[in-house]
């Protein structure tokens, strides 16, 4: 006669559970560097269909540039009253030239393919009444006192831009072409300045010149 068993029934394995979820160790964060890039991601992504200008930079003074012995310093044009300069505005140009070479030079041209015409002012007489001149005569290195061969860095002198042909907003580029009569022609641009500028425009010198008594 047969016998019942007496070994234990088999059981079917226990469900496997999926492991749980690692968790970063307790204080580790994302590193800054990706932090910054989601940020600068997500201000990308904000800004990209916007139709206003740029900001601009509040501490940028301003273009340099080389031409010769010349050094156009801190070239730009002062901030608008609202985010731009209309189309056909007159932009001034505020620069100041450094001549560190032993003989005078002079400014004889400026041109913009962004203004109808430019003009060369100087204020000969210190009267804030600006003269329209076919050339700016630049002292020498050694005559930056007296004045004798021409104007020194910070007399009263400046460029104007006659007729904006397009508008030109704040923080841009307004290109230029200076050409001086020993120095040569020198290509750069002028600075639109935002009006939240961290400068102050340069105290401009108001000694009548002996060249300009003569």
């Amino acid at each position: 006669m047969a016998t019942a068993s007496t070994q234990p029934a088999l059981k079917a394995p226990a469900r496997l559970k999926a492991p749980a979820r690692l968790k970063a160790p307790a204080g580790l964060k994302a590193p800054a560097g990706v932090a910054v890039v989601v940020a600068v991601a997500l201000a990308a992504g904000a800004c990209g269909t916007a139709s206003s200008p740029p900001v601009g930079s509040v501490d940028k003074t301003g273009v340099d540039a080389t031409a010769g012995n010349l050094r156009l310093l801190a070239v730009h044009v002062p901030a608008p009253a609202g985010d731009r300069y209309p189309k056909g505005s007159d932009l001034r140009v505020i620069l100041t030239i450094v001549n560190v070479g032993p003989v005078p030079d002079a400014l004889v041209a400026v041109s913009t393919p962004d203004a109808r015409r430019s003009e060369i002012r100087w204020d000969r007489n210190c009267d804030g009444k600006p003269d329209v001149v076919d050339r700016l005569p630049i002292a020498a290195a050694d005559d930056q006192v007296g004045g004798q061969g021409g104007v020194r860095p910070f007399d009263p002198y400046d460029v104007l831009l006659v007729g904006a042909r397009r508008a030109v907003p704040a923080g841009t580029d307004v290109p230029l072409t200076l050409r001086f009569a020993t120095a040569g022609t020198v290509s750069t641009s002028a600075y639109v300045l935002p009006k939240t500028a961290h400068i102050s425009e340069p105290v401009r010198a108001c000694t009548r010149s002996a060249s300009a008594r003569r």
